[in-house]
């Protein structure tokens, strides 16, 4: 097969299991222990799955190198440092934040079992991933699930130029007879990840998303991405942008909300404070509300689907773009990727190839294609 002019076009399609068997031995060569590699490889690859690449496998480098560094605890168990029924905490002691938040998110739910609601905080923890496979997690347990984190400072409240906040997405999943009901988004208009996957994509970056050190909007991918890891003044917008007219003071104070849940409230750094003193020091929170504690389960439950079938019955603006509810995007490519493989950039099977070689295991096995 031919190479596209646009390299950035070229993928291999890897199945979900090799990639799944990848990343887990790459996070154990790292020192990660058996169960914390599994439950972040399951994270990292149910993005891929979903389509939200930003978020999956492209990340393992930062994963690998502070597991290989000590940045990240590989030693690390999470550990319930303040309980009261339905309200508690859990120490994540700096190590890898997606098996601290499946912890969170397993107590979460048996307390709400017990209690009707509760709620858990995570202290000191690093990336989590996709908040939305925690909020799943739950909601098929039988819950509405709120999960949410902080992140390292990259987006300006509005009327400063000057990144506070982190991208702080916000997610919600409840269940229905058809499957689980998820939005999971960051607070800001776009989030850094997004851009990444648009950079090895050539995509255009549209103005309204981020500032430049001058305080004035820049369109520029690859100075605003290297700008906001290296914290040269660069910032992103809140939801609604920098001016109150489209509501950026809405995006700019649920960016706080999360915040103030994520950092004070945690007991956890909040974002200008965050990867300080050797560790990453990330709050996340779960809420989960048991279904049955309001009534009937599967009356709530087919109420909910009966909501959410008239809502994409409705009649569509563009009749080529039917009505979708967060999640349906998603479901289609899991379905679809996971019959026919994850389409891998080549510059992200070139960094996998590159962890390979580091760890010393076996890279990943692909069929070259171009989508």
């Amino acid at each position: 097969m031919t190479r596209a002019d646009n390299h950035h076009a070229w993928r291999h399609l890897v199945d979900a299991a090799e990639l799944t068997r990848f990343t887990v031995e790459a996070l154990r060569a790292a020192g990660a222990p058996p169960h914390d590699a599994r439950v972040t490889a399951e994270v990292l690859v149910a993005a891929d799955l979903g389509g939200v690449e930003s978020h999956g496998v492209a990340r393992l480098r930062r994963y690998v190198e502070g597991l290989h560094s000590g940045a990240i605890n590989p030693h690390a168990v999470p550990e319930v440092v303040s309980d009261r029924d339905s309200v508690c905490v859990v120490d994540a002691h700096n190590g890898l934040g997606q098996p601290a938040l499946c912890t969170a998110v397993d107590l979460a739910v048996e307390r709400a079992r017990r209690f009707g609601t509760s709620a858990v905080m995570v202290r000191r923890s690093n990336h989590m991933g996709i908040a939305g496979w925690f909020a799943e997690r739950a909601a098929r347990a039988g819950m509405l699930a709120l999960v949410s984190t902080n992140a390292v400072p990259q987006v300006a409240p509005m009327g400063t130029n000057e990144p506070m906040f982190g991208t702080n997405p916000f997610c919600y999943a409840l269940p229905t007879p058809g499957g689980t009901l998820c939005f999971d988004g960051a607070t800001s208009t776009v989030s850094r990840g997004k851009l990444e996957q648009l950079d090895r994509l050539g995509g255009p970056m549209r103005p309204g998303w981020a500032l430049g050190p001058d305080g004035q909007p820049t369109t520029d991918i690859p100075e605003t991405v290297q700008g906001l890891i290296h914290r040269k003044g660069y910032a992103l917008l809140p939801l609604g942008g920098g001016e109150s007219d489209h509501g950026g003071h809405k995006g700019s104070a649920l960016s706080l909300f999360i915040e103030l849940l994520c950092g004070p409230l945690a007991g956890a750094q909040w974002s200008r404070h965050t990867y300080q003193d050797g560790e990453g020091g990330l709050g996340h929170f779960v809420f989960c509300l048991a279904l049955d504690a309001l009534g009937d389960a599967d009356a709530i439950r087919a109420g909910v689907d009966g909501l959410a079938h008239e809502v994409r019955e409705g009649a569509p603006v563009d009749p080529a773009h039917p009505v979708r509810l967060p999640g349906d995007r998603r479901r289609r490519l899991t379905a679809e990727r996971t019959a026919d493989g994850i389409p891998v950039l080549e510059s992200v099977l070139a960094d996998l190839d590159d962890i390979a070689a580091f760890v010393g295991i076996d890279p990943v096995r692909g069929q070259t294609c171009v989508l």
